[in-house]
């Protein structure tokens, strides 16, 4: 397999917890045809009865402002697999991870134009259940340029080495779609990054980040793709709060799809998927489920 990174990038990515790959690496046909398709889904609402398709925003005291998401767009949209990029991108995530990292997931981020709202500081891991040790990865790609006024991604130096931090609920709300790190790093020191459409930027999953929103008149698109090594069991369970509350009314629409038959469609797609992402998929729901009973039995 190829080896798309160079030892100093290597080097910079284990010292800052990101790298910037500023050059693109996405042909201007390849992003338009992938944005068609992210943005069908995201503006046709598709799967949000299924609880993939739903707004980042929190849903108090957000005003007007939006920040629409599709989960695992690839699982649906399937020609998103043919995305040259990927092969690439599963040999980054084996430079950096390890070489039985796999394809974990996918999502896009939407800022409209004028309301786009900003993603608040956090950690990826911090969205992940509790229970298990993670060693992952996220591949942010600028589908749209991404600018100082449109929602330029910023990061924390040196802040995957701070372990995981003390997160909440997005401005403090009893109910919200994302969450929020409030404390254990200072903002002074976020490097912010700005990139063409077609460049990306790869960060670990305890790396701190957010994004501006977006001010000006054209729309920002990103698109994720994330990579993991094999996930194992972590010999404490760590209180993770902010998730009890988090996207509950979503979480309740996609147990209420799945209650109803959705899981049959669901477990079809994934053994339809590449073998990389179904056997992460299936390893890892029988891991959850495991893990589920050993929370039962602590508490």
């Amino acid at each position: 397999m190829e080896q798309p990174l160079t030892s100093e990038q290597i080097d910079e990515f284990s010292r800052l917890g990101f790298l910037v790959i500023e050059k693109p690496r996405i042909p201007a046909a390849e992003l338009e045809w992938c944005r068609d398709i992210l943005m069908r889904m995201i503006l046709g609402g598709e799967r949000r009865s299924e609880g993939r398709n739903l707004d980042l925003t929190a849903k108090d005291g957000a005003g007007d402002m939006t920040s629409p998401s599709v989960l695992q767009p690839s699982m649906y949209a399937t020609e998103l697999r043919k995305l040259s990029y990927r092969k690439t991108a599963l040999a980054t995530a084996r430079q950096l991870l390890g070489a039985d990292a796999e394809f974990a997931g996918d999502h896009a981020i939407f800022k409209p134009s004028h309301r786009g709202h900003p993603t608040p500081w956090h950690q990826d891991e911090a969205f992940r259940e509790p229970g298990f040790d993670y060693n992952e990865l996220s591949i942010w790609i600028a589908i749209t340029e991404s600018t100082l006024d449109n929602g330029a991604m910023a990061y924390i130096p040196g802040s995957h080495l701070l372990g995981l931090l003390p997160h909440r609920l997005h401005g403090g709300a009893k109910d919200a779609n994302t969450i929020e790190c409030y404390e254990g790093f200072d903002a002074r020191t976020a490097a912010v990054r700005p990139i063409p459409a077609g460049a990306m930027i790869i960060h670990h999953g305890l790396t701190v980040h957010g994004a501006f929103g977006n001010k000006t008149a054209s729309s920002r698109l990103a698109y994720i793709l994330q990579y993991t090594t094999p996930v194992k069991m972590s010999k404490h369970i760590r209180k993770s709060p902010w998730l009890e509350h988090l996207r509950t009314d979503n979480q309740q629409q996609r147990k209420s799809y799945l209650m109803h038959g959705g899981i049959f469609p669901e477990l079809l797609r994934i053994l339809r998927s590449d073998r990389h992402s179904h056997r992460h998929f299936l390893s890892f729901f029988w891991r959850r489920r495991i893990n589920r009973l050993r929370s039962m039995f602590k508490t």
